[in-house]
Order: structure tokens, then C-alpha cells, then sequence
């Protein structure tokens, strides 16, 4: 028997061993590993539960403390010219705390996202140094879509998720979040996935490479259609439009055509979610004007952080179809305004504005230098997916949640952190001329990839 233990054990003394001399000889490159793979594996368990999500990025962020004490200098945040835009995002948050109606109810709700939340930006950023760092990410976005989309179909058939045991949610799925909130995260996680198209177009051709493609994300389009997340569809929607406005020179009015294919299917499956009716009956309409009123009410630096509820009953409102007890407007955009004021929603909006046009300009640049040279590197499009992720969020947050919803906050901050760190690390796009560029947009049109 103790033989056998010591044969079973050999591997990992060896691995060990490895581990030990890789630190010896450069603990930056060693701590770097642990991060990136730690990260890796929080974007591909994700949804798996709250205890997950509440421990990795602390786990994330030793190893990023560990890996700046040697690798400071090469750090992406060091490099990171736009710095600043941070300090709005964090002055905004210290506006919704300090100037709340409750100090200490703010401070729990949007304490709860610094372990979950903003820190992850800074975490993702650093894990991205080459193009085969941001193929594994891909794949994580892959495996997290592929498991919860399984998972999605087991409930449907059998009545409960095999995570959690949650159950379906007035017909809806609701995967391992427990709610038909899962519809926005899927649409969430898919959108950098379908980045695995380019990854699967350099080995393949057009007909196994959408063959495979479909066969993997096909779970997860099932979930995202039985969670019925009108929300989620939207930033799916919208995504596709944004990307095939990236890969051209000049807009086209056809541009608006490629999210049309995302409605059509959603209406097919889900008729009465798209229904005329269901949009004029939609609570969120009660939902906004309480938010305004509120607004109205504390116009320069807002009634708090997780203050919705508390501030519109203290004006003797009532919403018209949801619970008296709705926590938030089912709004990004008015929940950053009536909880901080015009003086934080101005700085929180030039911290989400700002990285998404910066982004934009540079991104854009180098998916149509990679189209125009007919370039074999994948780098600027697996990039511009994630910058896409990033840009869904903010579509999916004009119906959807709250800004210090946590989950959904988290997956958006990986995506951005994920953006910049490809950006800051970017290879030199080369100056074309206008002529080439769409000239090579133009070939693009005709080509299968």
C-alpha cells in the first residue's frame, strides 16, 4: 500500500519540483502563471455558485500583489495612460456613500462589490500579454457557456438545475443563478465566445468551422432562449451590429440588418415575450418615473447608494405592478443617477464612456489592419470580442438591473479589465492607407471568415 502511494504521488512531486525551479529561476513568470490561471478559472466556473465568485478573485488578487512585487515595471496598470478614469469610477462610488440618506446602508450595498467587483478590472488587465492568452480566455468564456448551457437543458427537462436544484421560474430557466437573470449572463458570457469562430477558422474551413461553432454554443443558446431575458437578447443584438460595423471602413446602412436574425429567432421561440402587449403592460415603465422623481428629489449627489426603495417611499410612492419592495430601477443609467447625483452620474458615465471609446478607436484600427493584410494573427478580433462583451453590458443595462448588481458588475469588469490589458499590450498596427483599408474590407465582404 505504501508502494502504491508513493507511485500515485510521484507526478505531483515532480510537478512540484517544476513549480519550485520555475519560481527559483523567475517568480515574475511564475506568479504571472497563477494569476492568469486563476482568472482563467473564474471566468469558467462563473456561474457555479456565490461562494466561487466571493473567494477566486481574492485568490486573483494575492497572486496579483505577488506577481507586481517582481514584474512592477511590465505591469499594465503601470503603462496604462488613462489611469484617471478609475479615480472617477471611485469617486463616484465614494459620492453614493458618503453623501447617502444612509451611510451605512450604502456602504454595505456597495462595499460588497470590491472583493467581486472592482478589483477585477485591474486583475483581468494583467492577464493578457499575447494572442494565445486571449485564445485560453475565449476558451474559458467557451466552457463557462458549454456547462451552464447543459445545465440549462437538464432543467428543462427534468425540472431542476444539477448545481444548485433550483427550479424554473414561472416557465422560465433559470440555470445555477437561481433566477431567469441567467438569461443576461449567458448573452453576457456569449458574446466574447463568439470569438471561438476565428479560433476554429485557422485550422478549418467555413462549413466544419459553423459545424463545430454551433454544436458547442448551441446549449447555451437553448438557456438564453428559455430564460427569455428580452434584455439579454438586446445586447446579443446589438453586439452583432457593433462587430460588423468594426470590420468596415465606412458605415453601411445594411449594418442594421445583421441583429435582425437575433429577433426574428427570439419572436419565433418566444412569441408572447415579444409581444406588443408585453412592452406597454412592462413594469419598468412605474419603475423609471419612480427613479426620475427620486432624482428629482436629490438632483446633485443622490439620495445613496441601494437607496431606491427608501427614497421613493419617503415620497409617498408606490410602484404600479411590481412589489413595493423593488430594490432598483431596472436601469443602469437611472440607478447611477438618482443613487449619485448629476455630479457622480457625470463621473461614473466618463469612466464607462471613456474606456468604451477608447477602446473603440483602437480596436477598430487593428481589426481592419489584421482584415486589409489579410493578417494570420487573431489578436485585434479576439480582442474586439471582448471590448464587445464590455459594450453589451452597457446595452443590456438600459433595461437591466442595477449598477452594484454583483454578478452582472463582475462579468462586465472581466470583460473590460480583459480589453484593456489586449489593448495596452497590443502589437503595432501598422499604417495603411485609406485605399487599403477598404479594399481589404471590401475582400472581407466576399470571404468565408
Amino acid at each position: 500500500m505504501r508502494d502504491y502511494l508513493a507511485r500515485a504521488c510521484e507526478p505531483f512531486k515532480i510537478r512540484l519540483a517544476v513549480c519550485r525551479e520555475m519560481h527559483r529561476q523567475s517568480p515574475g513568470e511564475f506568479w504571472y502563471g497563477c494569476l492568469f490561471w486563476s482568472f482563467w478559472s473564474s471566468l469558467a466556473v462563473f456561474p457555479i455558485g456565490y461562494g466561487m465568485r466571493e473567494v477566486m478573485p481574492l485568490l486573483c488578487l494575492a497572486f496579483l500583489l505577488l506577481y507586481y512585487r517582481h514584474e512592477w515595471q511590465n505591469s499594465v496598470w503601470r503603462r496604462l495612460a488613462i489611469k484617471p478614469l478609475f479615480y472617477c469610477l471611485w469617486l463616484m462610488i465614494a459620492i453614493g456613500i458618503f453623501c447617502s440618506e444612509n451611510v451605512f446602508a450604502s456602504l454595505w450595498h456597495a462595499g460588497t462589490g470590491i472583493n467581486k467587483g472592482f478589483i477585477l478590472p485591474i486583475i483581468a488587465m494583467e492577464c493578457v500579454r499575447s494572442e494565445k492568452d486571449l485564445r485560453r480566455l475565449v476558451w474559458a468564456c467557451v466552457a463557462a457557456c458549454f456547462w451552464q448551457g447543459v445545465d440549462g437543458v437538464w432543467q428543462a427537462l427534468t425540472g431542476r438545475d444539477f448545481i444548485m436544484g433550483y427550479t424554473m421560474n414561472s416557465g422560465r430557466l433559470t440555470g445555477s443563478l437561481g433566477d431567469y437573470t441567467v438569461g443576461n449572463y449567458i448573452a453576457l458570457a456569449l458574446i466574447p465566445s463568439f470569438a471561438l469562430w476565428h479560433i476554429l477558422r485557422r485550422q478549418l474551413d467555413a462549413v466544419a468551422s459553423a459545424f463545430l461553432w454551433l454544436a458547442v454554443l448551441l446549449p447555451a443558446f437553448f438557456l438564453l432562449q428559455g430564460a427569455a431575458a428580452r434584455s439579454g437578447i438586446l445586447a446579443v443584438a446589438a453586439s452583432l451590429g457593433l462587430w460588423a460595423f468594426l470590420r468596415r471602413q465606412r458605415f453601411d446602412w445594411r449594418l442594421i440588418l445583421w441583429p435582425m436574425p437575433v429577433f426574428a429567432l427570439f419572436a419565433c421561440w418566444q412569441p408572447r415575450r415579444m409581444s406588443l402587449e408585453q412592452f406597454i403592460d412592462d413594469g419598468r415603465w412605474s419603475l423609471w418615473e419612480l427613479g426620475w422623481r427620486v432624482f428629482l428629489e436629490h438632483p446633485w449627489l443622490g439620495a445613496g447608494a441601494g437607496q431606491y426603495n427608501t427614497a421613493f417611499r419617503s415620497l409617498g410612492l408606490t410602484p404600479e405592478k411590481d412589489v413595493i419592495t423593488i430594490s432598483h430601477p431596472h436601469n443602469l443609467y437611472l440607478d447611477m443617477l438618482y443613487a449619485h447625483g448629476l455630479v457622480g452620474f457625470c463621473l461614473g458615465m466618463t469612466f464607462l464612456l471613456g474606456f468604451l471609446w477608447w477602446g473603440y478607436r483602437r480596436i477598430r484600427s487593428g481589426v481592419l489592419a489584421e482584415y486589409a493584410s489579410r493578417a494570420s494573427s487573431l489578436y485585434w478580433r479576439l480582442a474586439a470580442w471582448f471590448w464587445l462583451g464590455y459594450a453589451g453590458w452597457l446595452v443590456n443595462g438600459i433595461f437591466g438591473h442595477n449598477f452594484y448588481r454583483i454578478w452582472w458588475l463582475a462579468l462586465a469588469m472581466c470583460h473590460l479589465g480583459i480589453m484593456i490589458g489586449a489593448v495596452v499590450n497590443g502589437p503595432q498596427i501598422s499604417a495603411a492607407p485609406r485605399t487599403s483599408l477598404q479594399k481589404g474590407s471590401e475582400l472581407h465582404d466576399s470571404a468565408t471568415d
